[in-house]
Protein backbone atom coordinates (compact mmCIF):
# COMPACT_ATOMS: atom_id res chain seq x y z
CA UNK A 1 0.00 0.00 0.00
CA UNK A 2 1.16 3.04 -1.09
CA UNK A 3 0.54 6.92 0.14
CA UNK A 4 1.61 9.93 -1.60
CA UNK A 5 2.07 13.79 -0.85
CA UNK A 6 3.97 15.93 -2.67
CA UNK A 7 7.25 14.09 -4.00
CA UNK A 8 7.05 11.80 -0.58
CA UNK A 9 5.83 8.43 -0.90
CA UNK A 10 5.35 6.51 2.17
CA UNK A 11 5.52 2.48 1.94
CA UNK A 12 4.38 0.16 4.72
CA UNK A 13 5.18 -3.23 5.41
CA UNK A 14 3.62 -5.74 7.59
CA UNK A 15 5.94 -7.06 10.91
CA UNK A 16 5.14 -10.69 12.52
CA UNK A 17 3.32 -8.65 15.19
CA UNK A 18 -0.20 -8.21 13.78
CA UNK A 19 -0.43 -4.81 15.66
CA UNK A 20 2.87 -3.29 14.14
CA UNK A 21 3.51 -1.70 10.82
CA UNK A 22 6.86 -0.50 9.33
CA UNK A 23 6.37 3.16 7.48
CA UNK A 24 9.09 3.61 5.01
CA UNK A 25 8.86 6.81 3.67
CA UNK A 26 11.92 6.78 1.33
CA UNK A 27 14.04 9.30 3.12
CA UNK A 28 16.95 8.47 6.06
CA UNK A 29 14.92 8.50 9.30
CA UNK A 30 17.39 8.00 12.19
CA UNK A 31 20.82 8.42 10.38
CA UNK A 32 22.38 8.60 7.52
CA UNK A 33 25.72 7.59 8.30
CA UNK A 34 24.14 3.65 7.91
CA UNK A 35 23.66 3.08 11.79
CA UNK A 36 21.76 0.26 13.57
CA UNK A 37 21.13 2.52 16.02
CA UNK A 38 17.39 2.77 16.94
CA UNK A 39 15.10 4.77 19.01
CA UNK A 40 11.93 3.75 20.63
CA UNK A 41 9.36 6.05 22.66
CA UNK A 42 6.91 3.57 24.49
CA UNK A 43 4.52 6.21 26.00
CA UNK A 44 3.25 9.96 25.37
CA UNK A 45 5.99 11.39 28.03
CA UNK A 46 9.05 9.79 26.61
CA UNK A 47 7.72 10.94 22.90
CA UNK A 48 7.97 14.49 23.64
CA UNK A 49 11.28 14.78 23.01
CA UNK A 50 10.48 14.00 19.28
CA UNK A 51 8.05 16.06 17.67
CA UNK A 52 7.23 13.26 14.77
CA UNK A 53 6.18 11.12 18.01
CA UNK A 54 4.59 13.83 19.97
CA UNK A 55 2.52 13.69 16.84
CA UNK A 56 1.65 9.79 16.51
CA UNK A 57 1.40 9.84 20.16
CA UNK A 58 -1.94 11.89 20.21
CA UNK A 59 -3.59 9.64 17.29
CA UNK A 60 -6.03 7.85 19.10
CA UNK A 61 -4.54 3.81 19.58
CA UNK A 62 -0.86 4.03 19.05
CA UNK A 63 1.05 2.33 21.63
CA UNK A 64 4.01 3.00 20.79
CA UNK A 65 6.79 4.01 18.02
CA UNK A 66 9.99 3.31 17.20
CA UNK A 67 12.18 4.82 14.57
CA UNK A 68 15.23 2.94 12.38
CA UNK A 69 17.91 4.46 10.05
CA UNK A 70 15.45 4.65 7.27
CA UNK A 71 11.97 3.47 8.60
CA UNK A 72 9.06 4.41 11.26
CA UNK A 73 7.50 1.71 13.38
CA UNK A 74 4.11 1.98 15.04
CA UNK A 75 2.96 -0.03 17.88
CA UNK A 76 -0.80 0.08 18.30
CA UNK A 77 -3.56 -1.02 20.84
CA UNK A 78 -5.60 -4.24 19.29
CA UNK A 79 -9.19 -2.75 19.68
CA UNK A 80 -8.41 -0.18 17.34
CA UNK A 81 -8.49 -0.91 13.38
CA UNK A 82 -5.35 0.05 11.34
CA UNK A 83 -7.93 0.85 8.70
CA UNK A 84 -8.84 4.02 10.91
CA UNK A 85 -5.37 4.85 12.32
CA UNK A 86 -3.16 4.99 8.86
CA UNK A 87 -4.57 7.88 7.14
CA UNK A 88 -3.37 10.05 10.25
CA UNK A 89 -0.39 8.14 10.48
CA UNK A 90 0.08 8.80 6.99
CA UNK A 91 -0.15 12.54 7.31
CA UNK A 92 2.10 12.88 10.50
CA UNK A 93 4.83 10.97 8.89
CA UNK A 94 4.52 12.77 5.62
CA UNK A 95 3.97 16.37 7.31
CA UNK A 96 7.10 15.80 9.39
CA UNK A 97 9.37 15.01 6.48
CA UNK A 98 8.19 17.83 4.01
CA UNK A 99 8.47 20.12 6.58
CA UNK A 100 12.00 19.42 7.15
CA UNK A 101 12.70 19.74 10.96
CA UNK A 102 14.87 17.88 13.04
CA UNK A 103 13.55 14.29 14.26
CA UNK A 104 14.55 14.84 17.87
CA UNK A 105 14.38 18.20 19.72
CA UNK A 106 17.34 19.87 20.28
CA UNK A 107 18.01 19.80 23.89
CA UNK A 108 17.31 15.60 22.99
CA UNK A 109 20.08 15.62 20.37
CA UNK A 110 23.38 16.49 22.90
CA UNK A 111 25.66 13.76 22.34
CA UNK A 112 25.34 10.06 20.44
CA UNK A 113 23.30 7.66 22.48
CA UNK A 114 25.55 4.63 23.59
CA UNK A 115 24.13 1.49 21.79
CA UNK A 116 23.80 -1.40 24.10
CA UNK A 117 25.63 -3.70 21.39
CA UNK A 118 29.07 -1.67 21.29
CA UNK A 119 31.47 -3.53 23.61
CA UNK A 120 32.84 -1.76 26.37
CA UNK A 121 36.51 -2.13 28.00
CA UNK A 122 35.15 -4.13 31.02
CA UNK A 123 33.26 -6.23 28.76
CA UNK A 124 34.26 -10.33 29.56
CA UNK A 125 35.27 -11.73 26.28
CA UNK A 126 32.62 -13.73 26.61
CA UNK A 127 29.87 -10.79 26.54
CA UNK A 128 32.19 -8.97 23.90
CA UNK A 129 31.34 -12.19 21.46
CA UNK A 130 27.81 -12.55 22.54
CA UNK A 131 27.87 -8.58 21.23
CA UNK A 132 29.12 -9.61 18.12
CA UNK A 133 26.79 -12.13 17.31
CA UNK A 134 23.61 -10.15 18.27
CA UNK A 135 24.53 -7.10 16.06
CA UNK A 136 25.84 -9.02 13.08
CA UNK A 137 23.25 -12.24 13.03
CA UNK A 138 20.24 -11.46 15.11
CA UNK A 139 19.89 -7.59 15.03
CA UNK A 140 19.41 -7.27 11.12
CA UNK A 141 16.78 -9.82 10.72
CA UNK A 142 14.82 -8.01 13.53
CA UNK A 143 15.40 -5.03 12.39
CA UNK A 144 13.88 -5.96 9.16
CA UNK A 145 10.72 -6.66 10.76
CA UNK A 146 10.53 -3.42 12.48
CA UNK A 147 11.79 -4.08 15.40
CA UNK A 148 15.40 -4.16 17.17
CA UNK A 149 17.14 -5.41 20.87
CA UNK A 150 19.46 -4.68 23.62
CA UNK A 151 21.95 -6.04 25.31
CA UNK A 152 21.18 -5.83 29.12
CA UNK A 153 23.60 -8.31 30.84
CA UNK A 154 25.10 -11.82 31.05
CA UNK A 155 25.28 -13.98 34.16
CA UNK A 156 28.27 -16.31 34.14
CA UNK A 157 26.82 -17.97 36.91
CA UNK A 158 23.59 -19.29 35.48
CA UNK A 159 24.74 -18.41 32.09
CA UNK A 160 21.74 -16.28 31.35
CA UNK A 161 21.79 -13.76 28.71
CA UNK A 162 19.14 -11.22 29.18
CA UNK A 163 17.94 -8.88 26.01
CA UNK A 164 15.19 -6.32 25.66
CA UNK A 165 13.48 -6.67 22.47
CA UNK A 166 11.71 -3.31 20.84
CA UNK A 167 9.63 -1.78 18.40
CA UNK A 168 7.51 -4.38 16.81
CA UNK A 169 8.90 -7.35 18.69
CA UNK A 170 7.01 -6.51 21.82
CA UNK A 171 4.03 -7.79 22.32
CA UNK A 172 4.64 -10.09 19.56
CA UNK A 173 3.01 -13.63 19.53
CA UNK A 174 6.10 -15.15 17.61
CA UNK A 175 8.93 -13.78 19.75
CA UNK A 176 9.22 -16.38 22.47
CA UNK A 177 9.56 -18.96 19.37
CA UNK A 178 12.26 -16.41 18.08
CA UNK A 179 13.83 -16.59 21.61
CA UNK A 180 14.11 -19.96 22.17
CA UNK A 181 14.78 -21.55 18.59
CA UNK A 182 16.49 -18.12 17.61
CA UNK A 183 18.51 -16.52 19.44
CA UNK A 184 19.11 -18.94 22.22
CA UNK A 185 19.80 -21.78 19.85
CA UNK A 186 22.51 -19.63 17.91
CA UNK A 187 23.94 -18.79 20.85
CA UNK A 188 24.30 -21.54 23.09
CA UNK A 189 25.97 -23.22 19.90
CA UNK A 190 28.57 -20.96 18.88
CA UNK A 191 29.34 -19.97 22.66
CA UNK A 192 28.54 -22.98 24.83
CA UNK A 193 28.75 -20.99 28.38
CA UNK A 194 24.89 -19.59 27.40
CA UNK A 195 22.64 -21.63 28.72
CA UNK A 196 19.25 -19.27 28.20
CA UNK A 197 18.18 -15.99 26.67
CA UNK A 198 15.42 -14.33 28.56
CA UNK A 199 13.43 -10.71 27.44
CA UNK A 200 13.36 -8.63 29.96
CA UNK A 201 11.67 -5.53 28.53
CA UNK A 202 8.58 -5.11 30.68
CA UNK A 203 10.38 -5.68 33.55
CA UNK A 204 12.63 -2.52 33.24
CA UNK A 205 10.10 -1.04 31.66
CA UNK A 206 7.53 -1.72 34.97
CA UNK A 207 10.67 -0.39 37.26
CA UNK A 208 11.06 2.60 35.22
CA UNK A 209 7.72 3.84 35.86
CA UNK A 210 7.48 2.99 39.34
CA UNK A 211 10.55 5.23 39.64
CA UNK A 212 8.72 7.82 37.32
CA UNK A 213 5.59 7.54 40.25
CA UNK A 214 7.86 8.02 43.04
CA UNK A 215 9.59 11.70 41.14
CA UNK A 216 5.97 12.45 40.56
CA UNK A 217 4.46 11.93 43.88
CA UNK A 218 7.69 13.58 45.39
CA UNK A 219 7.07 16.57 43.40
CA UNK A 220 3.96 16.99 44.23
CA UNK A 221 4.91 16.48 48.07
CA UNK A 222 6.98 19.74 47.64
CA UNK A 223 4.97 21.94 46.22
CA UNK A 224 2.15 21.34 48.40
CA UNK A 225 4.93 22.18 51.30
CA UNK A 226 5.99 25.09 49.42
Amino acid sequence: MMAARRTMFIQTATTPNEDALQFIPGVPVLSEDGSKRTVEFTSPREGLKSPLATRLFAIEGVKGIMYGSDFVTVRKDPDFPWQLMKPDIYSAIMDHFSSGRALMREDDQQGKPVDSMDVADHDSEIVAEIKELLETRVRPAIQEDGGDLDFVSFNEGTGIVKIRLRGACRGCSSSTVTLKHGVEGMLSYYIPEVSGVEDVGDELEAQANKEFEKLEKSLASDNKQD
